[in-house]
């Protein structure tokens, strides 16, 4: 069976962690150890794993401690098939025949994972015959980090090659998701980041079912969106605050709010003494020019200072009258101090005055005198 696509099916469906299988050459030492998993980072021909950051896998000495103590708590040993026939019986349902098992394991420096396998007759006349070349490792992988999480299986294989690699990397997909269990915590780390993450974004997966993609996605774009609003947002406060002249404000540009409020109150008791100054001076003026009576006075008052405008108008179209006028003196006398006294001689003094030759000034007094 092959598939289409380059990426492992175990990060698109069944498996909670992506699977792989990697052939190495039988490279079998003198004490009949075989390598299995180089050491550092390493990959397929083909270029996997794809979905892992850097495209690698990764294994050091404390990932093959977890490996070896993982296998050493199976009671069972790890089979070496043919072909990956265990993966495959339940498809094709044809038999799956061990070529070996294995349980112990050792890390080398420098090395890798090396394994001691228990070859079945039969497997060993293919191994010396030539006839097998390849050992494939089956294990399921962190698709953060590219951990080998535990070994699920090892087979002799011929196809080291993309086609090959790949049609078993899908089988062991299909058939990972009903045959791996184990109850080790790191085996459901990629299971249980993806549900934290997924969480972040408001979305709960329940136990056993696929989340929502398309939910998914819809809410990490909305985050993404509203990261790049506060992140704009930021941007425009910090160009705000680079441009504060550090917090300091400019007398010469602004004045604190209180001293503009004070400012207004003053500038409104101004204008009402001024408003009224000039309505007294423009009630005075008319009733002096005789275009108000003294009963008006109260009306023109109210007038003025509900609309100075519409009292101008008024007094502008009263035509002056003369008796009103004269009358200006609030109803008290003339002043008898303020009146010129040659005022008072009657047109005989002044003939008198006219034909003795006496000023009318010394008449007066003469007369003031006498009298």
């Amino acid at each position: 069976m092959k598939t289409s696509s380059p990426f492992p099916l175990a990060v698109l469906s069944t498996t909670p962690e992506p699977v792989a299988v990697l052939s190495l050459d039988l490279n079998v030492d003198d004490n009949g150890w075989q390598q299995l998993l180089p050491a550092g980072l390493f990959r397929a021909v083909d270029g996997r794993p794809f979905d892992v950051p850097g495209h690698h896998w990764f294994i050091d000495a404390d990932i093959a401690a977890d490996l070896i103590a993982l296998a050493n708590d199976r009671l069972n040993e790890v089979v070496i098939d043919y072909e990956h026939q265990t993966l495959k019986a339940e498809d094709n349902g044809l038999p799956a025949p061990a070529a070996g098992w294995f349980k112990t394991m050792e890390w080398r420096e420098g090395s890798g994972l090396w394994i001691k396998p228990q070859w079945t007759p039969r497997a060993t006349d293919f191994i010396k015959n030539g006839e097998y070349k390849y050992l494939s490792a089956v294990f399921p992988y962190d698709a953060i980090t590219g951990r080998p999480l535990r070994l699920h299986s090892a087979a002799l294989v011929n196809r080291p090659g993309i086609d090959g690699l790949q049609a078993v990397e899908a089988l062991a997909a299909l058939s990972l998701n009903t045959t791996l269990t184990t109850t080790h915590p790191t085996e459901h780390s990629m299971n249980e980041l993806l549900k934290k993450m997924l969480a972040q974004l408001g979305i709960t997966v329940e136990d056993g079912k696929e989340p929502d993609q398309a939910a998914a996605l819809a809410a990490l774009s909305a985050q993404i969106t509203k990261a790049a609003t506060v992140e704009s947002l930021a941007t425009q406060v910090a160009a705000l605050k680079a441009n504060d002249n550090g917090g300091t404000v400019d007398p010469a540009k602004y004045v604190p709010v209180d001293v503009m409020h004070q400012l207004h109150a003053q500038i409104a008791v101004l204008s009402a003494e001024g408003n009224a100054s000039k309505l007294d001076q423009t009630i005075d003026k008319a009733k002096q020019e005789g275009r108000i009576v003294p009963a008006m006075e109260a009306w023109a008052r109210d007038l003025g200072k509900q609309d100075m405008a519409a009292l101008q108008a008024f007094l502008d179209k009263s035509k002056p009258i003369a008796a009103l006028a004269a009358m200006q003196t609030d109803g008290t006398k003339p002043d008898a101090d303020n009146v010129d006294p040659l005022a008072t001689l009657s047109a005989d003094e002044k003939k008198v005055c006219l034909a003795t030759g006496i000023s009318e000034a010394d008449f007066f007094k003469t007369k003031k005198g006498d009298a």
